[in-house]
């Protein structure tokens, strides 16, 4: 194959035949490693090409060696580089012979320790040199300069800078890049309007009812309240109480047969609860004396024990239009979109309980566990007129607190507001 003539067709058919292969075959249960494996053989095959491979060394790797072939190593241990090449001595007389490794990550940054245990891995001559590629989102700069031999860069600079160098490939780039960039986060963009959802008092007042009930529901089944959970990799945001592997709880997610709250345990189908929105005081006694019922109950909490099976639905079933209210709500808490903004989630002991007038996630910046706290957060009242969101700074030694509401506007897309809300909660990091 004439590789200065490749097209993206046959670089991704290429790539994926050999993920299909790859001894780490076992590793496609993770979502990650699929796309790094994909996306390791993708690099593989466009540095076939002579002079793609030397842009790359110039203007990427930044080095003068030459390099044979550039091959996708398989991961025979955790701290190995994906890609492996021989550098050959820069003259006839000189000893500095190497190897150059290329590591690569979607789903979150490289620490100091890590990379210098890829490098190691290379051997123990000066010589040798690391590539790590990450999102641009995981560089982080303000670490100060990477471990000695070891070149850091992001999937949208590495395809800026190819694009340059090695124009015949300029697709092939692009493609790598953008599917590097954007591989490890969840695309927003609902067909929902922002503004009509978050701003209308009768959205609000339901979706706080319910809100309501699940309060309820938690405090009487489970003796505590609901927070968003902060368990580790996590890709969405679920606010939940008492969900583990071997206990069932309860979670406020999508509307089913009427209802947003399910029994929930870990890899297991969700069972509604069976309580809609409560118009009546007849409806509430008979939600009362269901949850009653089922706390009288503690089998279907234990180990061994099954979620009660669904129940008749009590009350009005949830509206369309709280299920869209909570999917733009979620995307703005989701934690892969705050990271991407540079935010950790606080331990789970400082996370914001729901109450009866608001409901919230508290963030911390990522590097700064001993700094500011912040909050991104909906209420504030007992009687909701809006679920405008609202980001805060949190009163601590370097400034009182800060607050700011951000509204959707008039046809503006979901993706578009949720980064505006994001812009404005990472404006409150410059003090």
């Amino acid at each position: 194959m004439a590789r200065s003539y490749a097209t993206v067709g046959q670089m991704l058919t290429y790539a994926v035949d050999r993920s299909g292969v790859a001894p780490d075959l076992q590793s496609w249960g993770d979502r990650e490693m699929r796309v790094e494996m994909v996306l390791r053989h993708m690099l593989e095959f466009v540095l076939m090409a002579p002079r793609s491979r030397e842009a790359f060394l110039r203007s990427v790797a930044r080095t003068d060696h030459t390099t044979g072939s550039i091959t996708a190593a398989p991961r025979l241990r955790k701290h190995f580089p994906d890609l492996v090449a021989e550098m050959l001595p820069s003259s006839r007389d000189a000893d500095d012979a190497a190897r150059l490794g290329i590591t690569l990550r979607v789903g979150g940054p490289f620490s100091a320790p890590q990379l210098t245990a890829l490098r190691d891995a290379l051997g123990t001559s000066p010589h040798h040199l690391l590539v790590a590629i990450s999102r641009r989102a995981d560089v982080d700069d303000s670490a100060g300069a990477p471990p000695t031999g070891v070149v850091t860069t992001s999937w949208r600079r590495l395809s800026r800078q190819m694009l340059k160098a090695d124009p015949g490939h300029a697709a092939l780039w692009e493609t790598i890049g953008e599917i590097g960039e954007n591989a490890g986060r969840p695309v927003v963009q609902y067909p929902v309007d922002a503004k009509k959802l978050l701003t209308r008092p009768k959205v609000a007042r339901e979706f706080r009812a319910h809100l309501d009930v699940f309060h309820q529901a938690c405090r009487t089944l489970l003796g505590t309240s609901a927070h968003f959970s902060t368990r580790r990799g996590q890709t969405d945001a679920h606010l939940q109480a008492g969900v583990g592997a071997h206990r069932t709880g309860l979670e406020f997610a999508e509307a089913d047969t009427g209802t947003p709250i399910h029994f929930m345990r870990t890899a297991q189908e969700p069972v509604p609860l069976g309580i809609g929105l409560l118009r009546t005081d007849e409806e509430r006694a008979a939600a009362h004396e269901r949850l009653e019922s089922l706390a009288r109950r503690t089998a279907w909490r234990s180990e061994d024990g099954h979620p009660p099976a669904p129940a008749e639905l009590i009350g009005t079933a949830a509206s369309p239009e709280i299920e869209g209210a909570r999917l733009l709500l979620w995307a703005i808490l989701n934690p892969m979109l705050l990271r991407d903004r540079g935010f950790d989630l606080a331990p789970a002991r400082r996370q914001p309980a729901l109450t009866a007038t608001t409901l919230g996630l508290r963030l911390l910046r990522r590097g700064e566990v001993d700094g500011p706290t912040y909050r991104i957060w909906v209420g504030g009242d007992r009687e909701w007129q809006h679920l405008i969101p609202r980001v805060t700074r949190e009163a601590s030694a370097e400034g009182e607190e800060v607050t700011y509401a951000v509204a959707p506007r008039k046809s503006q897309s979901t993706a578009d507001f949720v980064w505006e809300v994001h812009r404005a909660l990472r404006s409150l990091t410059i003090v």
